[in-house]
């Protein structure tokens, strides 16, 4: 599934209005009918009353927003819950992200696992050009003696065809990816090969899950921390997420 929400708001120009649906049931029945037309062969993950009267919330993978119950409007943004003070609409993205990451398996990522117990994993869609993911790679020491795995995906910010999008199908082509992935952010030349790749799909997966910058860093949670940090301050980060 490709992005989504940006393309909506002008698609429902062009339909026409359904019958007025008065249960709930009949309420998602009839906003289903109508994104059907919207996102043709794509269906919801769910479609439910949200905590403000009158609005649905739909949910696509990571990507949650809103329509009214009569179908005729669509809502993008933050519901905010001022009393619990934290984001309804984040709430169902990390749900709906750690829902999209579970379904990888590990032999389609590269993994950098402590030697001993790990204790936590974290997700990271790179770049092997990016220089902030390189600067982030340099701390996979600290992170893995902290019993943090790290599990790369790729996401070659440059797009399909690009020499970034090369660079990540050779690593993954490479016998030894690990050594690749560390020799290609260090600018060191790694073999050209082609193979069956997962790189196109996991590009495509760092959309949905809401990537718009390398590195992305994903917690278990599905919580998505963008941009580098230091080891130190990611252990913290990851071991406070993992208490909530």
């Amino acid at each position: 599934m490709k992005k989504i929400i940006f393309t909506l708001g002008m698609a429902l120009l062009a339909v026409s209005s359904l019958q007025a649906a008065t249960s709930q049931s009949d309420i998602a029945a009839m906003i289903k009918q109508k994104l059907a037309h919207l996102i043709p062969g794509q269906e919801p993950d769910s479609i439910a009353p949200s905590p403000v009267d009158g609005l649905y919330q739909v949910v696509y993978g990571a990507q949650v927003f809103y329509m009214s119950k009569d179908g005729k409007y669509l809502i993008q943004g933050d519901i905010l819950d001022l009393d619990k003070r934290k984001s309804i609409t984040q709430d169902a993205a990390r749900a709906g992200r750690k829902k999209l990451l579970a379904a990888v398996d590990d032999k389609d990522a590269i993994i950098f696992a402590p030697k001993g117990k790990t204790k936590h994993t974290i997700t990271v869609f790179t770049d092997i050009d990016c220089p902030y993911c390189t600067k982030l790679h340099r701390e996979r020491e600290a992170l893995n003696k902290a019993g943090v795995a790290i599990r790369y995906l790729f996401f070659p910010r440059a797009g399909l065809g690009s020499p970034s999008f090369r660079k990540a199908v050779s690593v993954w082509c490479a016998k030894d990816r690990k050594k690749a992935l560390t020799e290609a952010k260090l600018e060191r030349k790694v073999e050209p090969k082609t193979c069956d790749n997962p790189v196109k799909e996991q590009m495509q997966l760092g959309e949905e899950v809401g990537v718009s910058g390398t590195p992305a860093i994903v917690l278990e949670d599905g919580s998505m921390i963008p941009g580098y940090r230091p080891a130190a301050d990611l252990i913290k980060v990851v071991e406070a997420h993992s208490q909530q």
